[in-house]
């Protein structure tokens, strides 16, 4: 088994383990559930990192084609899709925004 074959099998356990059901709203008004990790964190901006910002983003897989403005959601939250920020060839995160 080469390496590449590992780590793809390691995103498959990561999303097994840590991965809830998202709707995800696509701009046809089309809905399906995804397997997603959604993560909060607070991340420091501004000048000399002086101003905390919260930030929330969604790791699925990269077969999905998710587009900005895209909606996610579950039954008490609301997420708009605002850019990706990594893409691994297996997994890709995106950014998103309180709706």
């Amino acid at each position: 088994m080469g390496i590449e074959e590992h780590f793809t099998n390691l995103d498959k356990v990561v999303m097994k383990t840590f991965a809830r059901e998202y709707a995800w709203t696509n701009k046809d008004g089309q809905s399906t559930n995804i397997p997603g990790v959604l993560v909060r964190d607070v991340q420091p901006t501004g000048a000399h990192g002086a101003v905390m910002q919260g930030q929330v983003t969604i790791t699925v897989s990269n077969i999905l084609k998710l587009q900005r403005n895209d909606q996610i959601s579950t039954s008490r939250e609301r997420w708009r899709v605002d850019r990706k920020l990594k893409d691994d060839g297996s997994l890709a995160k995106w950014s998103l925004h309180a709706d």
